[in-house]
Protein backbone atom coordinates (compact mmCIF):
# COMPACT_ATOMS: atom_id res chain seq x y z
CA UNK A 1 0.00 0.00 0.00
CA UNK A 2 1.31 3.41 -0.97
CA UNK A 3 1.48 5.95 1.78
CA UNK A 4 -1.21 8.63 1.30
CA UNK A 5 -0.98 12.16 -0.77
CA UNK A 6 -0.96 15.16 1.46
CA UNK A 7 -1.54 18.40 -1.09
CA UNK A 8 -0.94 21.67 0.15
CA UNK A 9 -3.92 24.04 -0.63
CA UNK A 10 -3.91 27.99 -0.29
CA UNK A 11 -6.08 29.50 1.91
CA UNK A 12 -7.14 33.38 2.72
CA UNK A 13 -7.75 32.43 6.52
CA UNK A 14 -5.36 30.04 6.99
CA UNK A 15 -2.34 30.54 5.21
CA UNK A 16 -0.82 26.79 2.93
CA UNK A 17 -3.16 23.88 3.99
CA UNK A 18 -1.85 20.66 3.83
CA UNK A 19 -4.60 18.00 3.63
CA UNK A 20 -4.42 14.50 2.50
CA UNK A 21 -6.05 13.59 -0.84
CA UNK A 22 -8.31 10.59 -0.94
CA UNK A 23 -7.90 8.64 -3.85
CA UNK A 24 -10.80 8.76 -5.02
CA UNK A 25 -10.49 13.02 -5.55
CA UNK A 26 -10.54 14.26 -8.73
CA UNK A 27 -11.13 17.79 -8.00
CA UNK A 28 -9.19 20.61 -9.07
CA UNK A 29 -8.31 22.68 -5.19
CA UNK A 30 -7.02 25.81 -6.83
CA UNK A 31 -10.12 27.50 -6.03
CA UNK A 32 -10.99 26.93 -2.76
CA UNK A 33 -10.41 30.15 -0.62
CA UNK A 34 -11.01 29.33 3.00
CA UNK A 35 -10.07 26.14 4.90
CA UNK A 36 -13.75 25.29 5.56
CA UNK A 37 -14.52 25.67 1.62
CA UNK A 38 -11.85 22.66 1.13
CA UNK A 39 -13.32 19.46 -0.32
CA UNK A 40 -12.54 16.20 -2.20
CA UNK A 41 -15.88 15.11 -4.75
CA UNK A 42 -14.92 11.92 -6.71
CA UNK A 43 -16.00 11.18 -10.37
CA UNK A 44 -19.75 11.14 -10.79
CA UNK A 45 -21.93 8.11 -12.01
CA UNK A 46 -25.28 8.64 -13.90
CA UNK A 47 -28.54 6.85 -14.27
CA UNK A 48 -29.01 6.40 -18.32
CA UNK A 49 -32.20 6.35 -19.51
CA UNK A 50 -32.54 5.43 -23.45
CA UNK A 51 -34.86 7.87 -24.89
CA UNK A 52 -36.87 7.45 -28.43
CA UNK A 53 -36.15 11.40 -28.67
CA UNK A 54 -33.12 12.02 -27.84
CA UNK A 55 -31.06 8.37 -27.51
CA UNK A 56 -29.26 7.62 -24.17
CA UNK A 57 -29.65 10.62 -21.34
CA UNK A 58 -27.37 11.14 -18.43
CA UNK A 59 -29.19 11.56 -15.47
CA UNK A 60 -29.47 12.01 -11.51
CA UNK A 61 -25.80 11.70 -11.35
CA UNK A 62 -24.21 10.44 -8.09
CA UNK A 63 -20.68 10.97 -6.43
CA UNK A 64 -18.40 11.34 -3.20
CA UNK A 65 -17.82 14.54 -1.11
CA UNK A 66 -15.88 15.09 1.58
CA UNK A 67 -15.54 18.87 3.33
CA UNK A 68 -12.64 17.59 6.29
CA UNK A 69 -12.79 21.35 8.07
CA UNK A 70 -16.59 22.04 7.30
CA UNK A 71 -18.10 23.28 10.64
CA UNK A 72 -21.33 21.86 9.82
CA UNK A 73 -20.65 18.12 8.60
CA UNK A 74 -17.01 16.84 7.85
CA UNK A 75 -17.90 13.76 7.46
CA UNK A 76 -17.97 11.81 3.45
CA UNK A 77 -21.22 12.03 2.13
CA UNK A 78 -22.65 10.85 -1.16
CA UNK A 79 -24.45 13.49 -3.22
CA UNK A 80 -27.17 13.35 -5.82
CA UNK A 81 -28.07 16.28 -8.39
CA UNK A 82 -31.87 16.22 -8.25
CA UNK A 83 -34.33 18.86 -8.61
CA UNK A 84 -31.24 21.42 -10.04
CA UNK A 85 -29.59 21.14 -6.12
CA UNK A 86 -27.04 18.76 -4.65
CA UNK A 87 -28.38 16.58 -1.90
CA UNK A 88 -25.63 15.38 0.46
CA UNK A 89 -26.61 11.51 1.62
CA UNK A 90 -25.51 9.55 4.43
CA UNK A 91 -25.52 5.63 4.55
CA UNK A 92 -29.16 4.78 5.72
CA UNK A 93 -30.32 8.27 3.38
CA UNK A 94 -28.79 6.38 0.52
CA UNK A 95 -30.39 3.08 0.57
CA UNK A 96 -33.41 5.21 1.37
CA UNK A 97 -33.07 6.84 -1.80
CA UNK A 98 -32.50 3.54 -4.37
CA UNK A 99 -35.70 2.00 -2.07
CA UNK A 100 -37.35 4.70 -3.49
CA UNK A 101 -36.08 4.50 -7.36
CA UNK A 102 -37.04 0.62 -7.09
CA UNK A 103 -40.61 1.62 -6.10
CA UNK A 104 -40.49 4.52 -8.82
CA UNK A 105 -39.43 1.50 -11.31
CA UNK A 106 -42.24 -0.66 -9.80
CA UNK A 107 -44.44 2.46 -11.10
CA UNK A 108 -42.74 2.77 -14.15
CA UNK A 109 -43.62 -0.86 -14.65
CA UNK A 110 -47.27 -0.12 -14.33
CA UNK A 111 -47.65 2.85 -16.59
CA UNK A 112 -45.37 0.88 -19.44
CA UNK A 113 -48.83 -1.97 -19.19
CA UNK A 114 -51.53 0.71 -19.01
CA UNK A 115 -49.33 2.44 -21.80
CA UNK A 116 -50.05 -0.80 -23.98
CA UNK A 117 -53.44 -1.30 -23.39
CA UNK A 118 -54.17 2.03 -24.13
CA UNK A 119 -52.56 2.00 -27.70
CA UNK A 120 -53.37 -1.14 -28.63
CA UNK A 121 -57.14 -0.02 -27.73
CA UNK A 122 -57.13 3.62 -29.46
CA UNK A 123 -56.90 5.52 -26.04
CA UNK A 124 -59.92 4.22 -24.17
CA UNK A 125 -59.17 1.86 -21.05
CA UNK A 126 -60.53 -1.57 -21.14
Amino acid sequence: MSAPRVITVPTADHGDVQVTEPDWCSADHSGEAYREDIEHSGAETHLVVFTPCHGPVRTLPVGFLWRPFSPTNNQIMATIHVADEWHEFDPAALIRAADALIEHAATLRVYARQLNELQAHGGESR
